[in-house]
């Protein structure tokens, strides 16, 4: 009979989310940093949070605050485990940039408890256990990012019970994402979702629906100026837009350089701009956005990237 595994190692991709008019609904990983989170089972109860790695030093050490924390008890829970964790987290993902930084995290340790604990659970569950992650660090359970993080590629998180869907985007998306260097917030996702207002014109909301209905045909489609058009908000981003300095000059100087879209990443302050690699080059959208943000006196830096697949497991003995 083959021994349960001590030890489970999973590696997720940061993300992007909302996408525009898919707020706290779309989300999209990106091939560019990952966290690895390693997972042990110890003696006694509870969860134990040991931190590595270049942006270690943003962790809090207390599960309940700790985005690996909340899934990893109730992953001990759903197993009915008697048993303890050590949760060791590789934290390469930049913290504060809107780029899914908590969801990275507790998407691979929620992939590495899967594993560890045999539990074989579903897209859905996954994407819900994480998701309690994200509401420990934001005070709100959202589940755009960890999805993404989770499944790879394009997703869509929808329902109540949550469900969610993922499509692998055409090989010609490319992601092109601009930072500015501004003083990070404290408790800054908690301020971005509070400037979204509570209601909304029915006007907009229309709107929204369609264009992010747009979004998600594109995808699927590989249709990639119709996903630019889907990028388009009325809900989120004509409010959050006050907490980025340079955000119109730098929407409007990508899209002139070829962006097909153009939206805040997450809750910011990185933007984000997708276009087509076969007709048009990342380096002048980039460019164009850092032009951007000097419209405003701000320095930022740029990246371009390719859609992440999803979290996986690297190692478990």
């Amino acid at each position: 009979m083959k021994a349960s595994p001590s030890e489970a190692v999973g590696r997720a991709y940061c993300s992007t989310a909302n996408l525009g008019a898919g707020y706290d609904v779309f989300g999209l990983a990106l091939d560019k940093y990952s966290d690895t989170v390693a997972v042990r089972v110890t003696q006694g109860r509870g969860v134990r949070i040991i931190a590595t790695g270049p942006y270690a030093w943003s962790l809090p050490r207390d599960p309940r605050k700790n985005s690996a924390g909340p899934p990893a008890l109730a992953m001990i829970k759903r197993a009915r485990a008697k048993k303890g964790l050590i949760v060791v987290i590789n934290k390469n993902v930049p913290t504060g940039l809107g780029l899914g930084s908590s969801g990275a995290t507790s998407a691979a340790c929620t992939k590495a408890l899967d594993e560890l604990l045999g539990l074989k659970l579903s897209d859905d569950e996954l994407v819900a256990i994480a998701s309690l992650g994200e509401k420990a660090v934001s005070g709100s359970a959202h589940a755009d990012n960890v999805a993404a993080s989770l499944l790879g590629g394009f997703t869509a998180v929808y329902d109540n019970p949550l469900r969610v869907t993922n499509l692998k985007p055409t090989s010609r998306l490319m992601a092109v994402v601009a930072t500015p260097r501004l003083e990070t917030l404290a408790n800054k996702t908690q301020k971005a979702r509070s400037l979204v207002p509570r209601k909304i014109e029915t006007k907009k909301a229309v709107l929204n629906v369609g264009r992010a209905s747009a979004l998600a045909v594109g995808f699927f489609t590989g249709n990639i100026e119709m996903i630019g058009a889907g990028m388009h908000d009325e809900i989120a981003e004509p409010y959050r837009q006050s907490m980025i300095p340079g955000y119109a000059d730098v929407m409007r100087l990508a899209l002139e350089a070829g962006a097909a879209g153009v939206a805040i990443s997450g809750a910011g302050p990185s933007l984000i701009a997708l276009l087509d690699r076969t007709k048009y080059e990342p380096g002048p959208v980039g460019r164009a956005m850092v032009s951007g943000f000097a419209m405003s006196h701000v320095r930022s830096t740029w990246f371009a990237t390719r859609p992440a697949p999803g979290a996986k497991i690297i190692r478990k003995r």
